[in-house]
């Protein structure tokens, strides 16, 4: 198979890729004015044969012109068989067929190529993003020892993007310019925090929400910011830009939403924020 070669069509002379194959068995015709087809067609058949003969084919279409070009899937051959006994040389007669595959890459195998490229750059930047450590955050029903593993979680990635020097935590949620409802929660919650280990804060019902909330919230913005240039239409200019950005959408949006919910599912409610979130984060790359 050619990969990423282009068939030109002899008819209008469009260079393209083919969408797919599609296989297509010759048909013989008997003395008696029979159909055959395929191999026991070939052999059963009384009329002369040829030492050679192309029993099925690939065929495509230019999507030009719609011009029908065949390639060869599969031909018999009726080959001479020796025998290797010293005394005898018989030699027989014996049908073997050979079988081909696509001659070019067709469309939807570019497609699971780039996309496979990606999905591979996407799992090692989660992998060096730690995401284990804010999925295991699920597991801690007492908000202030969730509080405590959070911001540790969080000083954590701050040192490893270059930011542990700075020791206000306010400062450094503010350089990551998270949205702003974001930002004002991690802030407070981390204010919160804070006031707990003093022991003068008591939790409120609308601490409790936030908390609830900050993990699927902070976790997105994070896979947001570090995967949304590998998603972007520039990696389709490097040898595939025949494919439609369309159909790349659809297979990494099935990916993503896939590996969110699996990882979100101790969360019900996050459901519609990951379905949100997948839509807007796509939405931002086609501006």
């Amino acid at each position: 198979m050619n990969e990423k070669q282009m068939i030109n069509c002899p008819v209008c002379g469009m260079k393209f890729i083919p969408r797919t194959f599609y296989p297509e068995e010759s048909i013989f015709s008997t003395h008696d004015g029979k159909k055959l087809s395929g191999f026991n067609g070939y052999i059963s058949s009384r009329t002369v044969k040829p030492p050679e003969v192309i029993l099925s084919t690939w065929i495509t279409y230019c999507p030009s012109c719609n011009y029908i070009l065949n390639f060869v899937k599969e031909i018999v051959r009726k080959e001479k068989i020796i025998s290797k006994n010293k005394e005898s040389k018989e030699v027989r007669e014996k049908y073997n067929s050979y079988y081909f595959g696509f001659p070019y890459g067709d469309y939807s195998q570019h497609l699971k190529e780039i996309t496979g490229k990606v999905k591979s750059k996407i799992e090692t930047e989660l992998k060096n993003l730690n995401f284990e450590v804010w999925e295991d955050l699920y597991a801690i029903d007492d908000s202030f020892k969730f509080l405590v593993r959070f911001f540790a979680n969080l000083e954590n990635y701050f040192s490893q993007s270059g930011m542990g020097n700075d020791k206000n935590m306010s400062n450094k949620i503010k350089r990551l310019k998270l949205p702003k409802d974001i930002e004002i929660s991690l802030i407070q919650l981390n204010n919160i925090k804070d006031g707990i280990v003093k022991g003068d804060y008591e939790l409120s019902g609308d601490d409790e929400e936030n908390i609830d909330n900050i993990l699927v919230d902070f976790v997105l913005f994070l896979i947001k910011k570090h995967i949304k240039p590998l998603i972007s239409k520039k990696q389709l200019e490097e040898g595939y830009k025949f494919i439609k950005f369309e159909d790349f959408e659809f297979q990494i949006k099935n990916y993503l939403g896939n590996y969110l919910y699996s990882n979100f599912n101790n969360d019900p409610s996050s459901n519609k924020q990951i379905r949100l979130f997948i839509n807007n984060l796509f939405k931002e790359i086609k501006v």
